[in-house]
This record gives C-alpha cells, sequence and structure tokens, in this order.
C-alpha cells in the first residue's frame, strides 16, 4: 500500500511501496504533529500511511519539542533518557512481515556518543529489534547496526565497526527479507551486510502487551535510560519490503535535498 501522505512535509520519496506506517514531521498543520511546540505525556503521532499504527508519547520526565526550523520540521528530545513513543502493534496483514524496511530522516545537532538507539523493539517471545549507533571514543570501537531477532528466534543482526557519524543530516536504512541478506545503509550507501538471512519461512511478528512495558515497539527514542537517541527526527518510515541499493539512494538523495 502507497503512503496517503501527499505532499505532506517533506512529500512523498520515489521510494514509496509497501509502506506499512510513515510519520512526516514536516507540516505542522497536517504532518504527524500538529500541536505546539511542546509536546506531553499523551500526545499523539498520526501514521500518514492510511494503516493506523498512531504513536503515543511516553515522556516521564524527558521534554519534546517540535522544530520548524530543521529542515521543515523535525521532533527532537532535550536530554538523553527516558522519553519514547509506543507504537500501536501491528495487526491485519502486517502483523507478521516477511520483509522490512526501516528508514529514518534525522538532523544531529551534535556529535553522537556512546550508545544511541533510534528504534527498539522487544515482543516478549523472539521477536526483536534494535537500532544500535555505538560512538564510543575508545573501546567498544564505533558502530552502526540493527541487531534483529526474528519470531522463530533466528539471528539476523548487521553492524560496521569504525563509522562515524558526523552533525547535519543523517539517513538510516536497515532492511532484511526471506532469503536476502539483511543490509545497513548510511547517507544512502551500503555499509554492511548481515552474516545471515532470514529463512523461507522467518517472520518478524510486533506484537506487544500493553503500553509502558518494555514489550512494544518505540521510534524516536527508546525505552532505554541510558541508550537514547539525542537526534532530531523528520520522517520515519516501515516498509513491508526489503529496499533495495538503488532505493535507498534515491530515497537519500530526495531527502538530504531537504536539509
Amino acid at each position: 500500500m502507497a503512503s496517503t501522505g501527499g505532499e505532506i512535509g517533506y512529500g512523498i520519496p520515489p521510494y514509496d511501496q509497501d509502506v506499512v506506517a510513515y510519520y512526516d514531521f514536516g507540516d505542522s498543520s497536517a504532518g504527524s504533529w500538529t500541536g505546539g511546540a511542546s509536546l506531553s505525556n499523551g500526545d499523539t503521532v498520526t501514521d500518514l500511511s492510511g494503516n493506523g499504527f498512531d504513536s503515543t508519547l511516553n515522556a516521564g520526565l524527558q521534554t519534546w519539542t517540535y522544530n520548524s526550523g530543521i529542515g521543515k520540521g523535525v521532533i527532537s528530545t532535550n536530554t538523553k533518557s527516558g522519553g519514547y513513543f509506543y507504537m500501536d502493534e501491528l495487526t491485519g496483514v502486517f502483523a507478521s512481515l516477511s520483509a522490512y524496511t526501516f528508514e529514518f530522516v534525522c538532523n544531529l545537532p551534535n556529535d553522537l556518543l556512546n550508545d544511541n538507539l533510534i528504534f527498539r523493539f522487544d515482543g516478549g517471545s523472539f521477536s526483536r529489534a534494535e537500532s544500535n549507533i555505538q560512538q564510543y571514543t575508545s573501546s567498544p570501537p564505533k558502530r552502526i547496526g540493527f541487531d534483529t531477532i526474528t519470531d522463530q528466534n533466528s539471528n539476523i543482526s548487521i553492524g560496521t565497526t569504525n563509522q562515524d557519524t558526523s552533525t547535519g543530516f543523517l539517513h538510516m536504512v536497515y532492511t532484511a527479507g526471506q532469503g536476502e541478506a539483511a543490509k545497513v545503509y548510511h547517507q544512502g550507501s551500503l555499509l554492511g551486510t548481515g552474516g545471515s538471512t532470514m529463512s523461507g519461512t522467518d517472520t518478524f511478528v510486533f506484537n506487544a502487551t500493553g503500553a509502558g512495558s518494555d514489550t512494544n515497539a518505540w521510534f524516536g527514542t527508546s525505552n532505554y535510560s541510558a541508550g537514547t537517541f539525542p537526534g532530531q527526527m523528520g520522517v520515519f518510515r516501515l516498509y513491508s519490503s526489503a529496499m533495495s541499493g538503488t532505493d535507498v539512494t534515491a530515497n537519500y538523495n530526495f531527502y538530504s535535498a531537504q536539509f
């Protein structure tokens, strides 16, 4: 299913098929967030895909803000602990994914330090996923990766070493699919390929057990107090297919031109 956001905010990128969930913060009147500059507990981020997978802010002591002066608009946290969005569990035809792509369009106002998570999911059984942008100054080495376990308990993790991130625009993509090697992309280019692939029967199940526990999908930061993402998010897109390298580059060129 193609997204239904039209030209809201950052607009529709060249690759726009098999969209599951789509958040765009580039339009303060018609985008995923249409409130004021400050966000509070219980506020809703709207899924623009038409599939209804909205998210609810659970900030705790975290301060969230909306800034229309970065790109066309971004949502951000002011500290590196405590805040996250709870995304509704996937249902219907999207309940079990045989392939998937996570795409993040962000801005980094400062250098990343230590461990940073844009997204985390723990289904309480086997399915699990976690973005992992480690930017330690010494050991362990700097790393950009995505750790995934399918519902059949297959480890489909991807990681690169000695990979820096810099300030400014950030485009990150992670892909996996049955019979396909998992991949991680940074700034439109392939960084690494996983040593294992999803089998022909592996699926990824985004089940949940209720808001407030750590068995849910989280985006923007995570429920881990020490490893959240201190950046600014412009767009989050989840697909039920594995995006090709050519399509990743096309989307990178589309989004980077707007920052």
